[in-house]
């Protein structure tokens, strides 16, 4: 499991004071380096392989992120701003009926780096709490409201969702190279499941904890 700083995100998710334009740079290309091998060669590239991709020294990577988990914690904190205004967005724009199955295209679509957290166990600390408390209940309003508009089931819950998304990362990850695309129809028929239409009898299991979920996943090796 990643070990996240105990300090606060800000200090490197956010930097707590405006940096220079050149730092600022230095920055940006450091966390786009990150997110693009992160999705080539998985969370376990090395950060001298990520300071090369950026053309940046060591000593600026550093400078910027103490540590690999620092530069993780960057991501998941920009990953959580743009999943919240996409949930915004969506739901502002989209009627009930069709507003959760669009949210869930756009955000597999939005970002190959989401795809790579999504089915990994690194949601803990602040980062988790900010998908609780920013994410999480636009989701839920969504989910609600499908359901008040008869599209889904009232017996699915935001843990069915978490289930899916996660589902639907590996089978992209499967299949991209191959059937690039095919996800959909994987995504077509698990919502179809979701229809009130669908429902001949109670579903048999209860639905798992969602806290119990979100701490779920692949485990991760410990990186630094």
């Amino acid at each position: 499991m990643v070990a996240v700083p105990s300090a606060s995100p800000r200090s490197s998710a956010v930097p707590s004071r405006p940096l220079r334009r050149d730092a600022e740079l230095n920055r940006a290309r450091i966390l786009t380096a990150a997110r693009e091998l992160f999705v080539e060669r998985g969370i376990d590239v090395g950060v001298e392989e990520i300071a090369r991709r950026a053309g940046v020294g060591m000593g600026t990577l550093y400078r910027r992120f103490p540590n690999k988990d620092a530069l993780i914690e960057a991501i998941l904190w920009t990953t959580v701003d743009d999943i919240r205004e996409l949930a915004v967005e969506v739901a502002a724009t989209e009627p009930p009926a069709s507003a959760l199955h669009c949210f869930l295209v756009r955000v597999l679509l939005a970002d190959p780096c989401h795809g790579v957290f999504l089915s990994r166990r690194l949601w803990i600390g602040r980062t988790a709490e900010r998908m609780v408390t920013e994410v999480v209940p636009q989701v839920a309003a969504m989910l609600a409201a499908a359901q008040r508009a008869g599209t889904v089931r009232t017996d699915v819950v935001l843990a069915d969702l978490l289930v899916l998304m996660r589902s639907l990362r590996l089978v992209m990850d499967i299949t991209e190279r191959v059937a690039p695309g095919s996800w959909r129809r994987s995504l077509d028929i698990i919502l179809a499941g979701f229809r009130p239409d669908s429902r001949n009898a109670e579903l048999p299991v209860p639905p798992p904890a969602f806290a119990m979920l979100a701490g779920a996943g692949e485990a991760s090796p410990s990186i630094g």
